[in-house]
């Protein structure tokens, strides 16, 4: 499709008749009648919807009605929200706006898909940069949620996300005409989109943060099983839950870096049987759509990928099963070409429809006690309590959440006095989120009748977290009380699983253990396993050269993870340190900040957790301590130490630049097309291949999203397109100043702004109340012209090394 007359489509949906509806990221909705199979595809019809709508992330028809989630601002009085358009006259056009829900959000991060749920509700998704809705009539997680760290939060060094507190993203329902509004799920990153298998079982994927790479806190994106009132644990910055805490629940499948987009289930297309049972998701960084296989296990699911379609590029956006039994999606995003593929099957496997796979006994228990969300019910604690200790997690979860929402004082003491080990500590994590402080002393003393030794793995995790929550909740126990947890605790560290590791050291700095520091400083960490992901990183790194081999380094250092946990640990240890201890400890930062492999804001975070450890010392010490450690910071790169090109230079234009490419993409050189991304102060603003600045967007997998003439458009008209990731706002102020730059967060009262682009760390606060206007500029903080001083064949190596992914092996090279 051509983007300059109908933009770049980013959501997908069929109406009434079997025709699709898209709609273009910043523009209008589009009618589309697809060609029949086998005819040209030219004969596809495309009608603009002549309504003063658009920018919609997620497209639904249902109710006769198509509704619609705007994501930006269209017009005046049309910003992000939920609106409904409806055909009163009968005669095949809507011609009826009204709007059901303002959303305060917007952008890649900002209100997303909807879908229709089994119960006829309208579901939908909302990323982490988006405020809770302004009024929630239910909510089915407990409203008891918080950040809850065990260890001190470190917000994104480069701004992203900061000031962001629980739930972060989360998915709510509504229904038809938009009167009430509940929480389902919440503690996501950035969801695009959802979806029901029949029996009525939800399911999303959420987003990595691919900044966080190399890092503890790094969560890959996942494929999540939301049920009723579930927290899945992202929070802003370090904060990061683990899969095994207690308060919130796993992934089924953690997939790898990426970026979530669409996703649908199989059912109703003329697929086999076992593609009708898939769920199939797509990723926008790497061109892939897979298909999800579930096996109901106990109340929940497991999970396993299959590579369904690849394309390179092939940045897709949404997808759907239409009326005539094939699979439609779309590609485009970030101002790329759109277009729309079918997927129909020929083989000759039966493609008849299929029943789905009948509910387990455990996930029909869970059914029962999720009917206990989100209100009070005098039944619900004695008919939940059986399940709190349930070797089901799921089902534990399931029944917690039913119990918090009850009133504390109906369960408070069968939680104190639960003999049950497993169902003891799971009503322990309920009772640290609901009950007021005043039970601090009966809560520790409930805690210490737990033998921890003697529980198995998983147990020994819930309780450890449940231990945490009592001391950020209910506050720090008394010092007979501290001295024995440690004395349970110490005895347990170091353990031979690094998630022991993790709580039991974090556990014993918070309780000033006397041997904290010698045994972390003592843990030698090579033997931990590598984290475990499902992508085929030979494969991934075939495909992507350069940027998947950093991935899989960063991914697998399990070491390298838990070095800088401890070094987290011990920066909140302010006594019992030795001067030896002391040079050892930050000695480490030296070699971590100059050897170490992470994402844009690996070695900011190292920086922090340095710049804490150094606070807490004494004062009279500290000088000392920066005497003896070496200089942890790498002299930076400045201009003149860049490789310059040979030239002469030339003003070069897109289309001038794409013609060369499309005829001369051969035989290039790798080695020239690297220096010249120097050359050019790319790698002063850009990652790539694992290296490089963090003040502009990662382009190590820029190949798989996008074309030789969108990266030519970006390089020789980077204010063209312009992600509102790094966009730049203006605020002009009552009193007339201006104040401009990247808008990284709001904490309610000001707008938190980095003025300068390559410190996106410091941040001005621009307060709220003064702000007379809010405006965006259209022009990048990207200069043009970096490339003028190249000739030919270096501006053609440097595309090459670009759509090569910094792989010296690709074809382009030979």
């Amino acid at each position: 499709m051509p983007k300059a007359e109908q933009g770049s489509w980013v959501s997908l949906a069929t109406d009434n008749k079997g025709r699709l509806i898209s709609c273009d990221q910043n523009g209008s909705l589009y009618r589309i009648t697809p060609a029949v199979h086998g005819a040209d595809p030219e004969s596809t019809k495309v009608e603009r919807i002549d309504l003063p709508i658009g920018q919609a992330h997620g497209l639904l028809y249902a109710f006769d009605s198509l509704y619609v989630m705007v994501n930006g601002k269209m017009s005046p009085g049309k910003k992000s929200g939920l609106y409904r358009l409806q055909d009163t006259m009968g005669d095949d056009h809507f011609d009826k706006i009204t709007k059901l829900c303002d959303f305060d959000g917007e952008g890649e991060h900002g209100p997303h898909s909807l879908v229709l749920g089994p119960d006829h509700k309208i579901y939908f998704t909302i990323g982490n940069h988006t405020r809770m809705m302004a009024h929630v009539d239910v909510s089915l997680p407990a409203p008891v949620y918080g950040d809850d760290f065990a260890l001190p939060r470190h917000w994104d060094p480069n701004g992203h996300a900061r000031g962001i507190m629980a739930p972060g993203g989360y998915i709510g329902r509504t229904d038809a005409e938009g009167r009430t509004w509940e929480l389902v799920s919440m503690g996501y990153r950035n969801i695009f989109d959802l979806g029901f298998d029949p029996n009525g079982e939800l399911f999303t994927w959420d987003a990595d943060m691919e900044w966080d790479m190399g890092a503890p806190w790094y969560r890959p994106i996942r494929v999540v099983h939301a049920t009723s009132g579930s927290d899945l644990g992202w929070r802003s910055g370090s904060g990061k839950y683990p899969a095994w805490y207690a308060d919130s629940l796993p992934p089924l499948l953690d997939v790898g870096p990426g970026s979530p987009t669409g996703m649908v289930f199989g059912y109703g297309a003329k697929f086999p049987a076992k593609y009708q049972r898939a769920m199939f998701i797509l990723d926008w960084t790497f061109g892939t759509i897979y298909a999800i296989h579930l096996q109901p296990m106990g109340a929940s699911f497991t999970a396993t990928k299959e590579e369904f379609v690849f394309g390179r590029p092939l940045p897709v956006t949404d997808v759907v099963i239409a009326n005539d039994g094939n699979m439609y999606f779309s590609i485009g995003g970030r101002g790329t070409g759109s277009a729309i593929y079918r997927v129909m099957y020929t083989g000759t496997e039966p493609t008849a429809p299929v029943q789905a796979l009948p509910p387990t006994a455990q996930a029909l228990e869970r059914h029962k006690l999720e009917a206990f969300h989100g209100h009070q019910d005098p039944a619900a604690v004695a008919a939940c309590w059986p399940a709190l200790g349930s070797a089901d997690r799921f089902l534990r979860t399931a029944a917690r959440i039913a119990i918090e929402h009850q009133p504390v004082a109906e369960w408070q003491d069968r939680a104190l006095q639960e003999s049950d080990p497993q169902a003891h500590i799971t009503a322990l994590v309920a009772l640290a989120r609901c009950a007021p402080k005043s039970i601090l002393a009966k809560a520790y003393a409930s805690f210490l009748t737990i033998d921890i030794a003697k529980l198995d793995f998983d147990a020994k995790l819930e309780a450890l977290r449940a231990l945490e929550l009592l001391i950020i909740r209910l506050g720090m126990p008394d010092q007979p009380t501290t001295l024995r947890l440690v004395a349970e605790l110490d005895p347990l560290f170091p353990a031979s699983d690094y998630r022991l590791n993790r709580e039991l050291s974090a556990l014993l700095a918070d309780l000033a253990s006397p041997t904290i520091i010698a045994k972390v400083l003592a843990q030698t960490v090579n033997e931990e396993p590598a984290i475990v992901l499902s992508h085929d990183l030979d494969q991934l790194i075939s495909r992507n050269g350069g940027y998947a081999g950093p991935i899989a380094q960063m991914l697998a250092s399990k070491p390298q993870q838990m070095h800088i946990h401890y070094a987290l640990v011990l920066s909140v240890v302010k006594n019992g340190w030795t001067p030896a201890q002391r040079t050892q400890y930050f000695s480490w930062f030296d070699t971590a900040l100059n050897e170490s492999k992470g994402g844009n804001s690996f070695k900011g975070f190292i920086r922090a957790i340095q710049k804490d450890a150094l606070d807490n010392i004494p004062e009279g010490e500290r000088q000392a301590v920066l005497d003896s450690a070496k200089n942890p910071l790498r002299r930076p790169v400045v201009a003149a130490e860049l490789p310059q090109p040979k030239g002469p230079g030339h003003e070069w234009k897109t289309e001038e630049l794409v013609k060369l490419a499309q005829a001369g993409m051969h035989k290039r050189s790798f080695e020239n097309g690297k220096t010249m991304f120097a050359a050019c102060q790319c790698t002063t603003c850009h990652r790539f291949a694992g290296d490089g600045g963090s003040v502009g967007p990662d382009l190590s997998s820029v190949a798989t999203r996008f074309a030789a003439r969108d990266i030519i458009e970006s390089i020789i008209e980077p204010s063209k397109v312009i992600s509102d990731q790094y966009q730049t706002t203006i605020f002009v102020t009552k009193d007339g100043n201006a104040v401009s730059g990247r808008l990284i967060s709001d904490d309610g009262k000001n707008y938190l702004v980095a003025i300068n682009p390559l410190d996106p760390s410091q941040l001005t606060p621009v307060v709220k109340a003064e702000v007379q206007s809010k405006s965006f500029t259209n022009i990048s903080t990207m200069p043009p012209g970096l490339i003028s001083r190249l000739n030919r064949d270096e501006a053609l190596d440097l595309i090459a090394y670009l759509l090569a992914s910094a792989n010296p092996q690709d074809a382009i090279f030979k």
